[in-house]
């Protein structure tokens, strides 16, 4: 049985594959789990073949990047969501019990009711707004009935298909009009400084729930706004209310930061400098 720091799960993901490249450049032992292009190619929705990883191998630190996040498809296919969303994450909490390692989490700002213009800290309420809250809710249940874990709740964009950050980009340059809410307000990190932390936070002796985005919060209206700024480019756009989504979504959803920044001993990137960091990524 060989011994190694940290198991990524989804490592092929936006999030997990920014964590396996910081591993990498840290020279960290990790392997990693995907459909392919891992070292321990699964399908998820058989996670129960994991058992097998586990039995062979021993980790300090395992990390679950795997979910599905489409509100849509969660709203539609509740069950097939749930899963990946919540029974892969109970199976993991059982092998955190029986193979004694930290079980970090990735969880969403989505679980916050949130109230007006004010950030949400880690015993602000929560409430399944959608069915995919729903998931991410049950999930964090799982973690808490462990002695070591963290649950990480943050909101990230980064450089991918149909991610936020690649549809407004691209929408700018090809002119688009698109509709930007005013009214959903979140502290969006980019991925690259979200990796990092999350990995900084890990190693570090922690538990518990922790917030991590960028230090303020902004709706998604003036992010764009910031964005078209930074790229220098005009961008045509419509202000519109969240409300007009079929499926309800959290609209304050900003993220008081002090917690992590205590623990960790320095500053969350500022929104300015998240998008700075992502603007990079498209040059």
């Amino acid at each position: 049985m060989k011994d190694y720091e940290f198991l990524v799960i989804g490592s092929n993901g936006m999030l997990g594959s920014k964590i396996v490249k910081i591993l990498n450049e840290r020279k960290i032992d990790h392997l990693t789990v995907a459909r392919n292009n891992s070292n321990f190619n699964l399908n998820l929705k058989k996670f129960r073949n994991l058992k097998k990883l586990f039995l062979k191998n021993r980790f300090k630190i395992v990390i679950n990047c795997a979910a599905i996040i489409d509100i849509n498809y969660c709203e539609k296919m509740f069950n097939e969501a749930a899963i990946i969303n919540c029974e892969l994450v109970k199976f993991l909490s059982e092998m955190s019990k029986k193979f004694d390692f930290k079980f970090v989490q990735i969880s969403t700002d989505h679980v916050y009711k949130g109230k007006k213009l004010k950030l949400n800290n880690e015993k602000s309420e929560i409430f399944a707004v959608n069915k995919y809250a729903k998931t991410k809710i049950l999930a964090e249940k799982y973690l808490k009935k462990l002695k070591n874990f963290l649950i990480i709740r943050t909101n990230f964009t980064g450089k991918k298909k149909d991610t936020f950050i690649d549809w407004l980009i691209k929408s700018i340059k090809a002119k688009k009009k698109i509709n930007l809410f005013h009214d959903m307000y979140t502290s969006t990190l980019d991925v690259s400084s979200c990796a990092k932390i999350i990995l900084d936070l890990a190693s570090l002796k922690s538990k518990g729930i922790y917030n991590l985005g960028s230090r303020s919060m902004t709706s998604k209206k003036n992010f764009a706004i910031n964005v078209s700024k930074n790229l220098k480019k005009k961008m045509r756009y419509k202000s519109v209310s969240c409300d007009i989504q079929k499926i309800s979504r959290g609209k304050n959803l900003g993220l008081n930061v002090n917690k992590i920044e205590k623990k960790i001993g320095y500053k969350m990137p500022t929104i300015n400098q998240s998008i700075n960091n992502l603007i990079k990524e498209y040059q």
